[in-house]
């Protein structure tokens, strides 16, 4: 779920682990993750809400802010690489049709 407000956008994560479950019952702690996410960050997820496969994301990265963006595949790489070591992304292998 992404959250946008005036000021920055939030990837706002479930905490849903046993452990997780545990604290934020006994410990009073919050029940969701809020990552703030810069503006590339953002706008990526953003494609990643149409159903974009990765290059797709990187060609509109680089349309969208353009010398500001580059590297933008490495740097979107980097991004899902850190999504999906968190479990906050699962990859879809559906080969384009």
């Amino acid at each position: 779920m992404v959250q946008e407000s005036s000021e920055a956008t939030f990837l706002v994560i479930q905490r849903t682990n046993f452990v997780e479950r545990m604290t934020i019952r006994f410990l009073k702690q919050p029940s969701v993750r809020k990552i703030k996410l810069d503006k590339f960050g953002a706008y990526a997820i953003k494609q990643m809400e149409f159903q974009r496969n990765v290059n797709q994301i990187s060609e509109a990265m680089s349309e969208h802010f353009g010398e500001e963006a580059e590297p933008a595949l490495p740097r979107l790489m980097k991004f899902l690489e850190i999504l999906e070591a968190h479990d906050w992304i699962i990859w879809d292998d559906e080969e384009e049709k």
